[in-house]
């Protein structure tokens, strides 16, 4: 089964929600940071490799948890590599974590 690898987006007002999400989301790669767009709100990203038939299931599943926690969910997307032809891990997700508080 093909997989590829898919980041979702949500933003909390405060820290200490994502944090509490991100704990919900222990399978998945996930950072904080403060918002780009808006620095009162925080980013979260949460990634991971799935089977594209299961993607509108774990697209659900991350929704509702990130709604849990009240959280407002973006959406989510796969990185595209042109050089491979193929989905890439999210490079947000690979840069150090903003830890400023």
């Amino acid at each position: 089964m093909a997989t590829i690898s898919y980041t979702h987006w949500a933003y909390f007002r405060d820290r200490e929600a994502a944090e509490a999400c991100r704990r919900d989301l222990a399978d998945y790669v996930v950072r904080i940071r403060r918002s780009a767009a808006d620095e009162r709100q925080w980013l979260l990203l949460a990634g991971r490799d799935v089977e594209v038939d299961r993607l509108p299931e774990r697209h659900t599943e991350v929704e509702e948890i990130v709604l849990r926690h009240g959280g407002e969910y973006d959406g989510g997307e796969t990185a595209y590599s042109p050089t491979t032809g193929g989905s890439v891990p999210d490079p947000m997700l690979t840069e150090d974590e903003d830890r400023s508080g």
